[in-house]
């Protein structure tokens, strides 16, 4: 498809159909982020009517930013979209690296990010099988996925964002909810989430865990240490907050088999 048509595209998709909207801020992340691979990829998924239209950030970040927006159908989707080039290129080469799931790796900063956004589609549909609440996968192609939107007109917030008006038995009910989520990935999702923190977990009807590129299966020789950190971020957080957290070896102990 001709370069002209899919710029064209995706002005339709994002709203910028007068030159003067393009001073706001989706336009300037999104022309920021928005390559040439970025924009052919928005370009298919939009002819199939898996993004109809972007219209308002819902995180920006060195790694990805997420859109919210629309399908062709109305529905309201989350769209994540990964810097084909970035500065974490170390970080996510290691974590593909050990996971025994990932066969070859691409020497292509590039290419490797397509396997990462893939990882985390395969790791949002392995959590929803173990009944974990998570942003449920729709499509993913090259370095983009797209997710339900969790939220009403405004995207859900994270813990962190309301923790000031949590009450002590909210804070009681999501420690034991993450707690949960920790040991039913460890123990029957052979999984590990990797990154669980109150930046992690949205607040909407019930808590929704999102973030999950870095999740891994137990076999991964990272995971005992990744199992270490989501309990040591947990059980710090809400201990911090007045709860009567587990002691973080015996929990740890409990769940290696040590």
């Amino acid at each position: 498809m001709r370069e002209d048509v899919i710029e064209r595209e995706i002005e339709d998709m994002l709203g910028l159909r007068e030159r003067r909207e393009k001073d706001s801020d989706l336009y300037k992340i999104a022309n920021e982020v928005f390559d040439r691979t970025t924009k052919e990829t928005l370009a298919y998924l939009h002819r199939r009517g898996k993004v109809e239209a972007l219209y308002g950030v819902i995180s920006t970040g060195k790694e990805a930013n997420v859109f919210a927006g629309v399908d062709a159908e109305g529905n309201r989707i989350a769209v994540k979209i990964y810097r084909t080039y970035t500065t974490e290129f170390r970080r996510i080469w290691e974590y593909l690296a050990a996971d025994p799931r990932v066969g070859y790796l691409p020497k292509d900063m590039r290419k490797l990010v397509f396997v990462w956004t893939r990882r985390e589609f395969k790791n949002l549909q392995r959590a929803i099988k173990y009944a974990v609440r998570v942003p449920e996968p729709v499509i993913f192609r090259n370095n983009v996925l797209v997710m339900e939107f969790i939220g009403d007109e405004l995207p859900a917030p994270r813990i962190k964002d309301v923790e000031r008006s949590l009450e002590p038995s909210d804070f009681e009910e999501l420690y034991d909810f993450t707690m949960g989520v920790i040991e039913r990935l460890w123990k029957r999702g052979d999984m590990v989430h990797g990154d669980l923190s109150e930046y992690n977990i949205l607040l909407h009807d019930r808590p929704v865990v999102i973030d999950w590129s870095q999740a891994t299966v137990k076999r991964n020789r990272m995971s005992v240490e990744l199992l270490r950190r989501d309990l040591r971020n947990v059980i710090n957080y809400f201990g911090r907050k007045g709860v009567d957290v587990d002691d973080f070896n015996d929990k740890f102990r409990e769940l290696v088999g040590i």
